[in-house]
């Protein structure tokens, strides 16, 4: 991986500059980035940069991809890392996004796209308009400010790839904020379910290897894993529990799904409210079923080796999330912050 997402970054930083390469083409080619080294945090930053983020749009709910990338960082940094991280984001996009309007500081909140067509509209107006009068002025001062915006965001851009390259020069596979959630994480799991941990690193080495049989052993030993972790915290009793939906779930040795969704079922219901927990235990049931099917594929069908790597990622963010429940860190367990002088992401 870390040598393909190298080649990505150089062939970003060598056509920076060139000509037709706008601001939002090298963003969107510096998310990519982010999203293959886990780099979390920057990636945020990027979805705020690309996303129509003014007034009218934010009446609705919020942006769905920056709520997940949300959701993650909180995952796996837990509630408080995760809320600064989360806020490094929106101050990084809110400081490129800052001009002087009459002496009032005020926030583009439009998407670079967005910006970019609006200066391009504005200089075909002014090429058009004849003679030096006001209307020429005022376009001028908002090319002028554009200008000013986008090259601040091209910097910022500029500088998250010289220095994402420099990491993978160094060996830096992931980002900085993933490899330090994973030291976490996996300490944790080492405390609460060894064997969990043990079936990830081989789930994680199986992918790498490549192979067919490689491929389809990674999958199953994320099942595996889940299965231990399912072990560790809510061990089969062989009860069987009515849940708020009425529903009757047993606690059996196969049952892993259910005795993990219990676990989870039992921790977060004294600290939410029951609509939180509800839509908490209604996303991790979502994901666990995802796992369940796509780990399936590792028995029966020939994997592909994006398929694995999603299952490995996809069962280490749901571990994460469980581990994070586990020792009182997770956002799941409380109220979410709001960024000083801003809307939550």
């Amino acid at each position: 991986m870390p040598g393909s997402v190298i080649d990505l970054v150089r062939v970003a930083l060598d056509s920076f500059d060139s000509p037709g390469t706008t601001v939002s083409c090298s963003a969107r080619r510096a998310m990519r980035i982010a999203t293959l080294r886990k780099d979390y945090a920057n990636l945020l930053w990027l979805q705020f940069e690309l996303t129509d983020r003014t007034e009218s749009k934010l009446q609705g709910r919020p942006d769905p991809a920056i709520r997940k990338t949300r959701m993650i960082l909180e995952s796996l940094l837990g509630r408080e890392e995760g809320d600064i991280e989360a806020t490094r984001g929106f101050r990084k996009w809110e400081r490129n996004r800052l001009f002087d309007n009459s002496g009032e500081q005020v926030v583009n909140g439009a998407s670079l796209g967005q910006i970019e067509q609006s200066l391009a509209l504005q200089r075909q107006v002014y090429e058009e308009l004849a003679g030096i009068n006001d209307a020429k002025a005022e376009l001028l001062e908002g090319i002028y400010r554009d200008m000013s915006l986008l090259e601040r965001v091209k910097s910022s851009v500029h500088g998250f790839l010289v220095a994402t390259e420099m990491e993978l020069v160094q060996g830096g596979g992931t980002s900085t904020v993933f490899h330090r959630a994973q030291v976490y994480i996996n300490g944790a799991l080492q405390q609460l379910a060894p064997a969990a941990l043990a079936k990830f690193v081989a789930a994680q080495e199986s992918m790498y290897g490549g192979g067919t049989e490689d491929l389809s052993h990674a999958l199953t030993s994320c099942r595996r894993m889940l299965k231990a972790l399912a072990d560790a915290l809510y061990p089969a009793t062989g009860d069987v529990v009515t849940g708020a939906d009425g529903v009757d779930r047993k606690m059996s040795e196969d049952a892993y799904r259910n005795r993990l969704l219990q676990y989870v079922r039992e921790q977060v219901g004294g600290r939410s409210q029951g609509e939180v927990m509800q839509d908490t235990l209604d996303s991790l049931g979502q994901r666990l079923k995802s796992l369940d099917s796509l780990a399936s594929k590792g028995v029966h069908d020939e994997v592909s080796a994006a398929e694995a790597e999603t299952c490995v990622v996809w069962t280490y963010l749901l571990a994460a999330d469980i581990v994070r429940i586990a020792d009182g860190t997770s956002p799941l367990l409380g109220p979410r912050s709001v960024p000083e002088g801003g809307e939550p992401a």
